[in-house]
């Protein structure tokens, strides 16, 4: 991605070395276009899903480093990152007052205007915008102003506003891709910290220690001076509705499939990322989906619960659409149902305009699995059906009842499954 996209500033990996800009060079510029008027930080919040969309920070400002910073920092980019640091705690601890149900309210109104003054830091207020699904919030110093500078102030602030909101206002279908948790303002500051400059600390080459960077992130290494891609732990969950086409010539109403078939992707959708994995692609009536598995063994079984969770909780769910649309088809439809594939192996994740994506072993098998599923089925692999039989997982989780069955493959049999476990959704 390009490093004007503003909010997207943390995904610049077409180069081994780091990038020369620690900030987005856009949000640089329209924060110091002013000469009077100081932003000692800005924040941006989107209110559909309440995440931080980007945070800016004037480098000119003496900031205090922050005890919870690594001292250990070295360089140019730890040296931003105990500055910046404060800040976001600061933010954090006013977050209560600052993020209040109204205000999210108010953010969906349009045009974007200003809101509200209040305090924050030490000879410091926040100037909060607000509208067009996005809230601003502006740190500023102190001053006695004229009525005359204080509108000066405001529309330039107003205008920034607008102009933030052109820069990311893709920002919307990047996070409908990824975990429902990531970049949450909610979170504590030292998370959401690491949330949002992990990947930009990144460094492929001297690898320093981050504690998040994304997926597709990880699938880089070096190799003679080149980045390449590698292979990690991944469980990729596959979901087909069964019967849809025939349940497509039945609508009385064809408009009206369309629109179930949205509903089906869009409640799919929300169950793979609210359990914490990353949403691939629809495929016409069905989706595709993938959870990261860390080599940490604790973390990794935590990831299969989730996986495990968003298979049940998206079976449920679209069950029940299937079991509403039927009053659309001219005649009842046995059979019309969901269908789900999840296998635990490894994939190459890659993130670009598409969106996220991962290809490798586990979305193949995955989607083998899904193919033997039947209407109303959730099929996994072996790999999982151990960390059933383990304990680790209850059945509040996930049912523990599945049964084996063969695994029937068109296609070259040389790495085909033979078998993986099946159990009923009800």
């Amino acid at each position: 991605m390009d490093i004007a996209d503003g909010w997207f500033c943390f995904e610049r990996l077409d180069d081994i070395h780091r990038p020369p800009q620690f900030q987005s060079v856009e949000l640089d510029s329209l924060f110091l276009e002013s000469s009077r008027i100081k932003i000692r930080a800005a924040w941006c919040v989107s209110c559909s899903d309440r995440r931080l969309v980007f945070f800016w920070g004037n480098r000119s400002f003496k900031q205090e480093p922050s005890p919870a910073a690594s001292p250990s920092m070295s360089g140019r980019y730890g040296y931003y990152l105990r500055k910046f640091k404060p800040l976001f705690d600061s933010f954090a601890s006013a977050s209560s007052g600052l993020l209040s149900s109204s205000l999210f309210e108010i953010g969906h109104t349009t045009p974007i205007k200003y809101v509200d003054t209040r305090p924050i830091f030490k000879k410091s207020v926040i100037e909060i915008f607000a509208g067009r699904g996005f809230l601003f919030f502006y740190a500023l110093d102190e001053a006695d102003t004229s009525e005359e500078d204080l509108l000066d102030r405001r529309t330039f602030l107003l205008r920034c506003s607008e102009r933030g909101q052109e820069i990311c206002r893709e920002a919307r279908y990047f996070f409908k891709h990824v975990p429902a948790d990531v970049l949450r303002i909610e979170l504590d500051s030292n998370r959401l910290f690491e949330q949002y400059y992990g990947p930009s600390s990144f460094d492929p080459i001297r690898e320093p220690h981050v504690p998040f960077v994304w997926p597709w992130q990880r699938c880089v290494e070096v190799r003679k001076e080149a980045l390449h891609p590698r292979e990690i732990e991944t469980i990729s969950l596959v979901m087909d509705i069964r019967n849809s086409s025939s349940a497509m010539l039945l609508t009385t109403d064809p408009p009206k499939f369309s629109m179930f078939i949205d509903k089906v992707v869009e409640s799919a959708q929300d169950a793979i990322t609210r359990h914490g994995g990353y949403f691939d692609k629809d495929t016409g009536d069905g989706v595709v989906g993938h959870f990261y598995l860390p080599p940490d063994e604790v973390d990794a079984g935590a990831v299969v619960k989730q996986a495990l969770r968003a298979s049940r909780s998206m079976s449920l769910k679209t069950t029940q659409l299937c079991r509403a649309y039927q009053e659309n088809l001219s005649l009842s439809l046995a059979g019309l149902g969901c269908a789900i594939g999840l296998f635990s192996g490894k994939a190459v994740w890659l993130m670009s305009w598409k969106g996220v994506r991962a290809i490798g072993s586990s979305v193949v098998n995955a989607s083998r699995i899904c193919s033997n599923a039947k209407s109303g089925e959730i099929g996994y692999c072996n790999a999982i059906a151990r960390a059933l039989t383990s304990g680790a997982i209850g059945s509040d989780s996930f049912p523990l009842d599945g049964f084996r069955r063969q695994i029937d493959v068109s296609e070259v049999r040389g790495a085909a499954l033979p078998e993986a476990s099946f159990v009923k959704i009800i």
